[in-house]
Formats: C-alpha cells, sequence, structure tokens
C-alpha cells in the first residue's frame, strides 16, 4: 500500500499554501450556479449543526515547498476567487493560499489579476470565461458573504488527503476518467492506517482486503443487503460495515457525501486501532449471522422487502443480545409483518403484500419446527438457505399458474411453437364432441407437430403451403375454445382467478416469453420442467405447485383445479395451495 496520509484541515489551515495545478487536469469549469450553490451552502450552516461541513476531499501530492493539486481544483479555487474578490471589496480577510496553473499561461494572468484588484478580464480561454462568471456571481452575492466567510472559519473542514507525485497522474486518471470520487471506504481505510506503525498497517490492510473479498460472495452480500442497494457497487461494498459501524443512515448520507467519514474521523475519544477493531466485530458477527440458516433467510428476508435501512435496525436491536435473543428478535420482526389466515385467504393479485407473502411462502418452505422438552416451547431451524443471490439477479412476477384472459399470441411462429405444445389427446377428450371444429384442430396440432427448424422462414414469410391459410381470426377461435376446454373457461369471477391460490413467483424471463404467457398448464409445467432440468432458478413454492404436491391425490397434471374437487371428499388445487401457504407461514408463530 503506498503511503497516504489523510487529515481534516481547516479551511484557515491552508493559509499560505501553495498549490499547483498540473498540465494533465482538465480546466476550471465551473458554472455560475455551481458557484451559488457554494456560497449558498456554507452561509446557511447553523450554529447548532452537531457535524462539520466538509468540502468533497482534495486530493495533494508534495513538491518541494508547494502541493500540486491532483483533485478538487474547482472548489479550491472558486474559495480562491471568493477570497480575492472580497479582499479587494471591503471584506476583511485575513488568510490566503497561492494558485498556479502549470501550463495556462493565460490563467495565471487572469489570477493575479484577481490577486491585485479583486477583478479579472475574460482573457478569451475556456479557463478565464468561467472565472469571470464566477466573479459576477460572486458580486451578486457579496450580502452572504460576512456569514459565508463566519462560517468557513468555524465549522468548513477540508478532507485533505495526500499522496506519493508519482501516484498523481494515475490517481487523476481513476478520479475522472473512471467518475468516481474518494469513497468514504478509501478515506477511512487512510484515516485508521496513517497513524499506525507499518507493522499494524500491514496487518490492518489484510484484514481490509479479506473483508472486502468476502463481500464480493454474492450468496454471503445479498443476504444482508436488498436488490439495487446503495452498495452494490463492487467498489464500496465495504461501506455497509462502516455505516454500521457509524449509525449513518440513508438520510445522512443524502445530505453530506462524506457523512460516514466524518463521523468516524470525528470521534476523538478512541484511536484508530480500537476503530478498527470494532468494525472488525462488526464483520465477524455478521459472517455468525450468515452461517445460521435461521437468522440467514429471517433477515435476508426482511433486508429484501424493507431495503437498505433494515439491516441497520436489526443491527441497533441486536447490540448485547445473545444469539438466541437475536433470533426471537428477528423472528418477532417477521411475524409482526405476516398477514393473518383470513387475510392470506382473500389476498389477490393487486393486492400489495402479495408478492412479499408468496417469498416468504418459498423461504419458509425451508424451514422445521421441532418440540423441545420444555412444556409449549419450540426450535425453529432451516435444512437450507433460500438463494437470495439467484433470486435478485432476475426480476420477478406474480404468475396466474392457470392464465388470466388468454390474449391470442401475434405471429405464426408462435402459434405453430403453441400448437407443439398441445396434447391431441386431450383436446380430443375434453372437447365437446359436438364441437365442429374439433376435427379440425386437432389437424392442425398434427400438422405443427411435423414443423421442422427449416419450416419455420417460410411459416414466417407466410409461403408456408401448409399454414399460409391458417388466418389470424380462425387461430383465436381455435385458442378460446381448446384452453377453455382443457381449463375451463377464462371468465370465472375476479376472486378465484386473481386469488395467491391461483399465483406464483415466475422469473420475469420465463414468464413474459411468448410461449408461457398464454400457455394451458399442462404446457406451462412442461416449460417449468424444462427450466428446472436445465439448471435456472425456480423457487421451491413454484416448483411445488406445478408438481400438484399440495394436492394429496391429484387425479391429473392437465389443469389447475380452481373450484371443482375431483371428487367430493377433496379440496381443489387452489384451496389445498391456499392451505400450505398459511401452514408454511404459521410455522413461525
Amino acid at each position: 500500500m503506498p503511503e497516504k496520509e489523510i487529515e481534516l484541515k481547516s479551511i484557515c489551515g491552508i493559509d499560505n499554501y501553495k498549490f499547483i495545478i498540473p498540465n494533465y487536469q482538465r480546466g476550471y469549469k465551473w458554472r455560475e450556479k455551481d458557484v451559488e450553490y457554494l456560497i449558498k451552502d456554507i452561509a446557511e450552516i447553523v450554529d447548532e449543526d452537531q457535524s462539520d461541513y466538509c468540502l468533497q476531499p482534495i486530493v495533494v501530492a508534495k513538491y518541494g515547498d508547494s502541493y500540486i493539486l491532483v483533485d478538487g481544483q474547482q472548489r479550491l479555487t472558486t474559495i480562491w476567487l471568493i477570497i480575492n474578490w472580497a479582499a479587494h471589496n471591503n471584506f476583511n480577510v485575513e488568510w490566503n493560499y497561492k494558485i498556479t496553473y502549470e501550463q495556462r499561461p493565460r490563467s495565471n494572468v487572469f489570477l493575479k489579476k484577481v490577486h491585485d484588484s479583486g477583478f479579472g478580464e475574460d482573457l478569451g480561454t475556456c479557463d478565464t470565461h468561467y472565472f469571470s462568471q464566477a466573479i459576477d456571481v460572486i458580486a451578486q452575492k457579496k450580502d452572504l458573504l460576512n456569514v459565508f466567510f463566519d462560517n468557513l472559519n468555524k465549522h468548513v473542514k477540508i478532507i485533505w488527503y495526500q499522496i506519493s507525485a508519482q501516484e498523481g497522474p494515475a490517481h487523476f486518471e481513476r478520479l475522472n476518467n473512471a467518475r468516481i470520487g474518494l469513497t468514504n471506504a478509501e478515506l477511512v481505510k487512510a484515516f485508521i492506517m496513517t497513524n499506525s506503525s507499518s507493522e499494524i498497517r500491514a496487518r490492518m490492510a489484510c484484514e481490509w482486503d479479506e473483508m472486502e473479498y468476502k463481500l464480493q460472495d454474492k450468496s454471503f452480500f445479498s443476504f444482508i443487503t436488498p436488490k439495487n442497494s446503495i452498495y452494490s457497487n463492487d467498489y464500496n461494498r465495504i461501506e455497509l460495515l462502516l455505516d454500521l459501524y457509524s449509525g449513518t443512515t440513508k438520510s445522512d448520507r443524502e445530505k453530506d457525501e462524506y457523512f460516514t467519514f466524518n463521523r468516524i474521523a470525528n470521534n476523538t475519544e478512541k484511536d484508530s486501532i480500537v476503530i478498527w477493531r470494532e468494525i472488525q466485530n462488526i464483520y465477524n458477527r455478521l459472517l455468525c449471522w450468515y452461517e445460521d440458516n435461521f437468522l440467514y433467510n429471517l433477515i435476508g428476508f426482511l433486508v429484501e422487502i424493507n431495503g437498505d435501512g433494515e439491516l441497520s435496525s436489526i443491527w441497533n436491536d441486536s447490540k448485547g443480545k445473545s444469539t438466541n435473543e437475536i433470533k426471537e428478535i428477528v423472528r418477532e420482526r417477521v411475524i409482526k409483518w405476516v398477514p393473518s389466515e383470513d387475510e392470506i385467504r382473500e389476498m389477490e393479485y393487486k393486492d400489495g403484500m402479495t408478492k412479499n407473502t408468496l417469498l416468504l411462502f418459498n423461504i419458509l418452505s425451508y424451514m422445521s419446527v421441532l418440540p423441545t422438552p420444555k412444556h409449549n416451547e419450540y426450535k425453529f431451524f432451516f435444512n437450507d438457505k433460500f438463494p437470495f443471490d439467484l433470486y435478485k439477479k432476475e426480476s420477478w412476477d406474480k404468475e396466474h399458474v392457470h392464465a388470466t384472459a388468454s390474449q391470442s399470441l401475434q405471429s405464426k411462429p408462435e402459434w405453430i411453437n403453441w400448437l407443439k405444445d398441445i396434447d391431441e389427446k386431450l383436446v380430443e377428450d375434453k372437447m365437446d364432441s359436438e364441437n365442429s371444429r374439433k376435427m379440425e384442430y386437432i389437424e392442425w396440432i398434427q400438422n405443427a407437430q411435423k414443423v421442422t427448424q427449416e419450416d419455420y422462414e417460410s411459416i414466417k414469410n407466410d409461403s408456408n403451403a401448409v399454414f399460409k391459410s391458417l388466418s389470424k381470426e380462425y387461430f383465436n377461435k381455435m385458442f378460446i375454445e381448446i384452453v377453455s376446454a382443457i381449463e375451463g373457461s377464462n371468465e370465472d369471477y375476479e376472486l378465484k382467478q386473481n386469488s395467491i391460490g391461483n399465483l406464483v413467483l415466475l422469473s420475469a424471463n420465463i414468464n413474459r416469453s411468448g410461449e408461457y404467457k398464454v400457455a394451458p398448464f399442462s404446457t406451462k409445467r412442461k416449460i417449468i420442467i424444462e427450466r428446472i432440468m436445465s439448471g435456472q432458478f425456480v423457487p421451491i413454492g413454484t416448483k411445488n405447485v406445478f408438481m400438484k404436491v399440495y394436492t394429496p391425490h391429484p387425479g391429473h397434471f392437465y389443469k389447475w383445479e380452481k373450484d371443482k374437487p375431483y371428487d367430493g371428499n377433496q379440496k381443489s388445487d387452489r384451496d389445498n395451495y391456499i392451505d400450505a401457504i398459511i401452514t408454511t407461514i404459521n410455522r413461525l408463530r
């Protein structure tokens, strides 16, 4: 690790410093609104604020009696323009610093003029154009400058990040070409290592790398973060641990980009080694939670449905608690969310809780409950981990087991694929013998079975002799009559059709494919089996529905029974499935 130094400096702490802006730096390009925002932002600081106002990091490299300004030119130059304009316009400013451009002579001429007179003339370069605009804004906001300077001296700090001169160009390339600034993680890492011996620093660096490596483990990271987490970027995942340690919230981060670093750096009660050990303890505790299937599954569920702040809330509740106490805390948090039995039975597609109820059902399908020797006490344990990493890799739909108002497929190749999947014997058995087109439909099914891959081009351009006469109107009629014969009318009343007993979690790439969306149960079942056999992730509850695991004695697999039992003594597939959801979720109570 290259030697780096980091500290918080007051703005007046750089009095008489000399800064050189190297030739690899871009020019000064702050717009009028950027200058105005900086003045107003600092002027509006109130004394009651608990934390200092920190400018974005200033990255420098020592060069003789000067500093090469690797990053932070825009803010530092703007403050310099404000100081030097104010010094010539009846404001008492007792400190200053110097800025020189390495290879922009006209920029230096402008800055010298401002230093000497408070005014500079646009000399026809990009830098001097923006310098002039900035001076105009400063003059317009002069009424704010007294409080601006007061707050600048009392409340504003610079995150001073010093690197070696040899690192400068490469560091600038990373910051600007990759378009990422210094992160809280980089700043905290440098901060805790700055005052440590080389031996301790080397050990810390290895331990830091180990944590960062583990946080790249998709299984571990997916259990402590929701999909689209603010910590998802590979380079800042360790900030999750730093935020847990510092108690930083989402609103804190929005208020101050470097709130986490400021909170840790301003903790004068602890030295850097103590801070580091406490951060490590958080990491080790999360690892223990990960290894415990009960905590992994339930915390993973809560984090997924409640977002990034949930882990912090659980962490705060768990401080000072034993593992068993934490398990009970987590179980109670889930139970508070769980809908009642009546709510589940009445739950429909449009209900906001339906998708998360299905997710919880799939997670709890891995759970077992055993009585303990103590009266009325039970042990909860999970046989396996729900694969949150695979779940968060895709988008998920609440999909109907029995299709809703099955809209027709749009192209002839889609029609052929759909007909290929239909069992002609099922159509023969289930379709009314009085239907005059029954045999025509069976013939179309048989023709589709004979289609080869080479035939699709002629089908697509409508030159295939067999299917040329198949019109959209005719196919739509055939489609509706075959689906109705196999699965019953799609005009079932809405409660049963959109009931949770007719819904499963299905990945969008399966659900939204043309072959699946409008297919009857038997075809959907075939597609699900093919996807499972090819290694795609299908949630256990969805898999069990299409295998009819929740129906004690399934009489067939060609349709999903919503309200017609196979005989007078059995429930429908739909009702058995709802019972299974309720029973599985109630295991947690």
